[in-house]
């Protein structure tokens, strides 16, 4: 009785291991899509760290670009902030317009952009020629 309880245990042991790796396996592949992963960067600005996170896109494109800068100038840094983030996705670029009054905070936008689309596999270089 005791040899069947043994060899019953060790069947299941070997079994939850082979599970266990297909499920990390697929895991695996997953994570490794640009698409599916969130990707940011801080940079400091006028007033504090500006975060950017971005997504890209299966064809190498910016998916979504979200940036937070809670200590900028509300009506200044904190306007143009989001302004900027929406041009980046909208043109695909990292070759925009600087806000006037807003030069650092756009600035830190738009390094904390590069930083974090460079994380995610795209071809910085090519967007700052767009």
């Amino acid at each position: 009785m005791e040899f069947k309880f043994c060899y019953l245990r060790k069947r299941c042991v070997i079994l939850i291991s082979v599970l266990g790796l297909l499920l990390t396996g697929c895991n695996y592949r997953d994570s490794k899509d640009p698409a599916n992963k969130k990707f940011s960067a801080t940079v400091a600005g006028y007033g504090g760290d500006v975060t950017v996170e971005v997504t890209a896109t299966e064809n190498g494109k910016i998916g979504s670009l979200k940036v937070d800068a809670p200590n900028e100038t509300p009506d200044i840094g904190g306007t143009a902030a989001p302004r900027v983030a929406k041009t980046i996705v909208a043109n695909q670029s990292l070759s925009i317009d600087t806000i006037s009054g807003a030069t650092i905070t756009c600035n830190a936008v738009l390094n904390a952009a590069e930083i974090a689309l460079r994380q995610a596999g795209l071809d910085t270089e090519a967007l700052k020629k767009k």
